[in-house]
């Protein structure tokens, strides 16, 4: 192996670096990020190609809204409150719930339905209207799938 630059260019009193270049902040170039879209621009274009330009966009967390989802098991254990509550009755053994007065705004397919229900919510998986319909049951929903 060589020997080290340092020792190298002992006596050679500019160290392989001209005059002035090795003093201070001489030959920087600008501290920083500065001068990444002018001299720096070949050390930019080869490790962080995509400095400039668009990164996207994210929407503020008050404007993202999730569905308030509920299975059809959860329909089932929360029958008696809904009943208390004035969103359910029951009709010759055949119980209409509305979650969408309730607060619900989709229907998942977790479970099985025991009992007949009708039931009116925004919006459902496939599966769940299936499984509501199976059991003698009624599905009202506003989806388009």
């Amino acid at each position: 192996m060589g020997k080290k630059k340092k020792k190298k260019n002992r006596g050679s009193r500019s160290h392989g670096r001209g005059v002035k270049h090795g003093r201070g902040a001489g030959e920087r170039g600008g501290r920083g990020k500065a001068g990444l879209g002018k001299h720096k621009w070949k050390s930019l274009a080869k490790d962080d190609p995509d400095y400039f330009g668009p990164k996207g966009f994210t929407r503020p967390q008050q404007l993202i809204e999730e569905d308030e989802v509920i299975n059809i098991y959860q329909v089932e254990e929360m029958l008696d409150e809904l009943l208390e509550l004035g969103y359910a009755h029951e009709e010759d053994s055949v119980y209409e719930i509305d979650l969408e007065e309730a607060g619900f705004d989709k229907l998942l397919s977790r479970g099985k339905p025991t009992k007949e229900m009708k039931i009116n919510i925004p919006n459902s998986s496939k599966k769940a209207k299936q499984k509501i319909e199976d059991a003698g049951g009624e599905l009202t929903d506003n989806s388009e799938k």
